[in-house]
């Protein structure tokens, strides 16, 4: 623990040499490299292991053959009247269109 120590330690001082001799340019340009190198890293990685990117709390996952098929449910844009026919229900969020989410339009199917 104590080499760790020592170690930031002289990576700081030779950092802080450099950038008041040379430039702090030479000091913190590799620096942003590296971040930008682990960020680009570790988005690559979570696409490679299938990370979901929603939001927290939509982890809830409805049984595909819940819908009734005595029913269909519709959402529709509030803004430019757009509608999509829902056929497997996957998660119980709304879809978003136009910057909003859809409201929710189920109609019973008549009896043939």
């Amino acid at each position: 623990m104590a080499w760790k120590l020592a170690l930031v330690l002289v990576v700081l001082v030779v950092g802080g040499v450099v950038g008041a001799n040379v430039g702090w340019a030479y000091v913190l340009g590799p620096v942003l490299g590296w971040m930008v190198y682990r960020f680009i890293v570790g988005n690559l990685r979570g696409l490679a292991h299938g990370a979901r990117m929603g939001a927290p709390g939509d982890d809830e996952v409805l049984d595909p053959t819940a819908v009734d098929p005595d029913e269909r449910t519709l959402f529709w844009c509030e803004e430019c009247g757009t509608e999509v026919l829902l056929l497997v229900r996957g998660t119980s969020r709304p879809p978003s269109h136009c910057g909003q989410r859809m409201h929710e339009r189920t109609e019973l199917l008549r009896p043939s």
